[in-house]
Formats: structure tokens, sequence, C-alpha cells
């Protein structure tokens, strides 16, 4: 194909500064480089034998990318975009028609740039974009750049790319990941609304977040307990059904090539298929939004996941390591302010939904025994799960039904003390032992509501005494009940701090962006930056087990930095006696990458 060389030199004197467009033109040693036409008629490029972009319709196969690119820039906070890989350069065209932001394009063949320069106007964006054929240019690239990798660019020269996440690693930790997330909640129950306001979140901070509902396959689990009163039964329908789940779960993985998938508590992703992932090498991050007294089932999922975050410390914490666990984050509950803010009740909704004084949550015994207590104050009691033979259930508004998000926030908004007391079955009223902080604390505070909230031990690392009302047993909460309703100023008062608490340290985007930094530094990364090449020394000997050579090799490597193959080649000394076969593995692993045979 003709080359046009006036749309070269009015490219070059844009972009040709420091002699780059002299240094387009010098002799390189590379690949062969051809132009060949696309099906549709426009030009694309081949590097010897690998196409860099499609022989179809590179034009389409550049949106595609360029659109995968910018979803969630400005929730992100993306200052501008480093593309590692021009090829000839349709997809960096789709991307600047789709952003106003700065772009910054490595390439490591100059040849790229001049044939680039001679297809395409790049001097109509001007100083918005900037070329470079040295790697080492991005030690100039500002903080908060998102880092996008041309992957068949890549292939070509994968030692220049690990080089060029190095050098970003070293100067700038703030260049910003978008994650392709999976997000799969439980089929129903109390962490169903923390796994959407989790994916809302991740959806807020850039991540290309997809929600895998399970919610229409409530009526089918719960029917197989309806067919058969033999419990044998029960287990074995619940088990076809859970494999069902298992081959629907993996087929939109597989659909969706995630980097992450995030599940939450009692979410249908059986030991077979968490086992599966990490025979994939498919990261997943599990948030065990439970008692870990009660819900057991956390010593089959903890050991097969990449990071099993907990709303719990000690004892939790102690066991978890105990059973050789160490993968564990301490994630705290929040709200999401979206859906949990102040607003003024419209009359019909004051009259549905509001009260002097109310309960939000389900029937657990402990709280059918305490709120008989409050009963004369006006109580109203919303939620599931309450006994119908009860006299408690007189209180019970709505029919006892499941309230949705926005009808909750509705009724924080107009009750005047809302009463937030943590589920227990052991116990008549307060469990003297409770620890975790329920999602109800963050929610109320974050509608700018009032509540008087019973003693948890963890939850003097989250509020500050003067932000909520903390009782310890029924006389107290009474006694808070009635001071409070008399009084609007402290409630106001109280009321107002706690907001400002939650919106400062406790929303769900807080949340998931620490836990985002958490998987981070255990080497989790979008497909599009690629993996740096460097391994936490902690996870390697994590990953290690059941491999005792292996994992007595790594051992001596501990206290170290981030290893990537040269590190740990260059660790080992030939020349000291005779050496081991995991270490001449590695030795040959390292001269393999080293000639550009992949990593």
């Amino acid at each position: 194909m003709e080359f046009d060389e006036s749309l070269f030199r009015k490219n070059a004197d844009v972009f040709g500064i420091r002699g780059l467009a002299r240094r387009v033109l010098e002799p390189f040693q590379g690949p062969s480089l051809e132009i060949v036409p696309a099906r549709t008629g426009s030009p694309s490029l081949k590097a010897g034998a690998l196409t860099l972009h499609s022989l179809y319709d590179p034009e389409k196969e550049g949106n595609a990318w360029a659109q995968d690119a910018v979803a969630g820039e400005e929730a992100a906070k993306t200052n501008g975009y480093i593309v590692a890989g021009l090829g000839l350069g349709h997809h960096v065209w789709e991307l600047l028609s789709k952003t106003r932001l700065p772009v910054h394009v490595l390439e490591t063949d100059p040849r790229r740039i001049a044939l680039s320069w001679r297809h395409f106007e790049w001097h109509r964006f001007g100083e918005r974009l900037h070329f470079s054929c040295d790697m080492e240019d991005a030690r100039k690239i500002p903080s908060g750049f998102r880092l996008l990798v041309h992957a068949p660019s890549e292939k070509l020269d994968p030692k220049a790319y690990r080089d060029l996440r190095r050098v970003l690693e070293e100067t700038d930790r703030e260049i910003v990941l978008s994650y392709r997330i999976l997000v799969i909640p439980p089929v129903y129950g109390g962490s169903y609304p923390v796994a959407r306001s989790a994916a809302r979140a991740l959806e807020r901070l850039g991540h290309r977040t997809t929600f895998l509902d399970m919610a229409p396959f409530e009526g089918a689990l719960r029917a197989i307990g309806a067919q058969t009163s033999f419990d044998l039964h029960k287990m074995q329908l619940r088990g076809i059904f859970q494999g069902f789940l298992d081959e629907l779960i993996f087929a939109r993985v597989v659909h969706e090539k995630p980097d992450l998938i995030v599940a939450l508590a009692q979410a249908p992703v059986s030991p077979s298929l968490l086992s599966r992932f990490r025979k994939e090498n498919i990261p997943v991050a599990y948030w065990f939004v439970e008692d870990f007294r009660l819900a057991t089932y956390w010593e089959t999922v903890a050991p097969l996941v990449t990071d099993f975050a907990v709303i719990q410390k000690d004892p939790f914490l102690s066991v978890l390591a105990d059973k050789k666990v160490d993968h564990v984050t301490y994630l705290p509950l929040a709200a999401d302010p979206s859906v949990f803010y102040p607003r003024t009740p419209e009359p019909e909704e004051q009259g549905r939904y509001g009260g002097p004084v109310t309960f939000m949550g389900a029937g657990y015994p402990n709280r059918h025994h305490f709120l008989k207590s409050l009963a004369d104050f006006g109580l109203s009691i919303f939620g599931t799960e309450w006994n119908v033979r009860d006299p408690i259930f007189r209180y019970v508004r709505e029919g006892g039904r499941r309230l949705t998000s926005e009808e909750t926030a509705i009724v924080f908004n107009a009750t005047t003390v809302n009463i937030n007391l943590h589920s227990s079955v052991y116990h008549r009223g307060v469990n003297p032992d409770g620890d975790f902080v329920n999602p109800r604390t963050f929610e109320i505070a974050s509608c700018g509501a009032f509540q008087v909230v019973d003693r948890r031990s963890l939850l003097s690392g989250l509020f500050e005494e003067e932000e909520l009302a903390v009782y310890q047993n029924e006389s107290q909460c009474r006694a808070m009940v009635a001071h409070y309703l008399q009084d609007s100023s402290a409630r106001e008062e109280r009321a107002a701090r706690s907001r400002d608490r939650v919106l400062r340290e406790h929303t769900y985007e807080i949340r998931m962006s620490r836990w985002i930094d958490v998987l981070k530094d255990r080497g989790v990364r979008p497909a599009q930056a690629s993996f740096t090449g460097r391994w936490p020394v902690e996870k390697l000997i994590a990953d290690a087990r059941g491999e005792p050579e292996l994992a007595g090799f790594l051992e001596s490597l501990r206290g170290r930095e981030p290893l990537g193959l040269e590190e740990i080649a260059r660790s080992i000394s030939p020349g000291k006696g005779e050496i081991s076969r995991t270490a001449a593995t590695f030795l040959l692993l390292a001269e393999i990458a080293a000639q550009g045979g992949g990593r």
C-alpha cells in the first residue's frame, strides 16, 4: 500500500521533537514489517509472522479495545493513559476519539511509529498526544495515568514490557489499573444487598463490573426442600442443583473472562468450583460477611481463594492462622450513600414506614424477647422470619415481607429512634461477646438518622463514642429510647456526626478500593495491564503448599522484595556445590525468558 509522505511530515513537525523524527527513520533490527489490507480495505500490519491488528476489520477491533479502556474513566479519576504498543495505531486512534485526556504512546520499534505517522493524522490531537520509542520515558509520565497494553505488541518484545512495568512500579505506585470483575452474590439472604453495593462501588471506582444475579434461582432452591421430607434426598437434590449452578457460573466466567471474581458469603460457589478456578489461575476474592462460629463452611472455602476477607478479628484470625490460611483481610461492612442518604419522606411514605421507634431486621430469638420490652414506645418492626404465632408479630408491618434497600432507607429516615440489635441464637437480648458490626449500623448513620445500638467489641474501632448511642442491656436501651425521643437536638447531633464518619471512612467504595489494593499486593493484575512478572515471596511460599522441595527453596528467599525470575536466578549460586532440581528449573526458566521465549 502507498505511503503518504506529506502526512508523515505533518506528524513529524508536531511529534518529532528531540530527534524522534530522525530516529524513526534509522535502521532497526527487528522482525520484517508488512502493511497488508484488511478485508474492509483498511491497512493492517504484520510483524514477521505475527498480525498486530485484525485482518478483517481493524477499526472495529480498535473500537472495542478503546471502549473497554475508557469504561469508568471518570469514576476511576484517571488523569491520562499510557499505551504500551502502537502497532499501526488503530486502537490508539479509537482511544483518542473517546477521551479528552492525554495519551502517552510507548513503542519499542521506531519503524512502527514511522509507518503509523504515514497512515494517521495524529497531528490533529496536538499536545495531548505523545510518542516515544524508549520505555524509560515512562519515568517522566505524571502520576495517576492508567496503563493499557496492546497484547499483540507485547508478544514481540516481552522483556521490554516487563521492564516497563518494573519502571512504573519503581516510580509511580499510583498507576491506575482497571479490572474486569465478576461479582457472584448469594441466591438470597442478608449478604445479597451487600453484594449489590459492592458491585456498584467497584463500578464507580472504574472497574468493568458484571453482577451475576442468582436471585432467579431462589424459587428453585426453596422448592427442593418442599419435595421430600427425607434429609438424605434433600441433600442429594441440592448437590445436583449445586452442580448445575457450578457449570452455569463457570460458563459465565469463560464468557466474561474476568480478571477477578468477587464472591460474597453464601454465594453458590462450591469447593470443587473454587478448585477449578484455582487450577485455571482465575483469582477469587471472597468476602465472608458472617459469624465464623455459626457459618462453619469457611473451613472449606478459605484455603481455596486468593484473598479471604472477614468482618471479625480474633479469635477468628488466629483460627485461620492455625489452619495455615494467611491470605486474610479484615474488611468491615459499610454503607452505600447512593441508596442510604438523608431524605424527607413523603406524607404517604411517613404513614406507611414511619414511627417513633422502629426495628429493622430478621426475627432472631434474642430480638423476640428484647423488643417486647420496647412495645410501649410505639414499636414498629420490619423484616422477615418473625413467628406469626408469637405475640410480638402484632408489631410487624408490611406482613413481614423483605423490604428493598430503597424502602429500608425510607424506614430509617421516617423513624425517630431506630433500634439496632445484632442477632444472636444463644441469648435473650444483647450478646455480651458480640464482635462484628452489622451493615445496619453504617446504613442508619449514612441516612443521617438516629440509632441506639448494642455494644460490640469492634464498634469502638469504627466510630467515636459521641457518634453513636450505645447500650449494653434492656434497661439501658429503654432509658436511652425514652431520653432521645424527647431530645431532638441530641439526636440530630449524634446522627450528623455518625453520618460524617461513614462518608469519611465507611463506604463501600472505600472498602472496595482498599481490597483492590490488597489484591494488587497479592499479584492480581488485570489482563490489559498484564502481570508485572514479580511475586511477593510470601505468596509464592503459600502457593507452594504440597510441594515440600519447592516450598523449602522459596523459604530461603523469605524477607526479600517481590521477586521475578531474574531475581530468583541471581539468588542461586551454581558454584557452591550441587544445586537442587528446583533451583535448576528456575535457572532454566530464567534463561528461556531472557531469550524471549515467554513468561
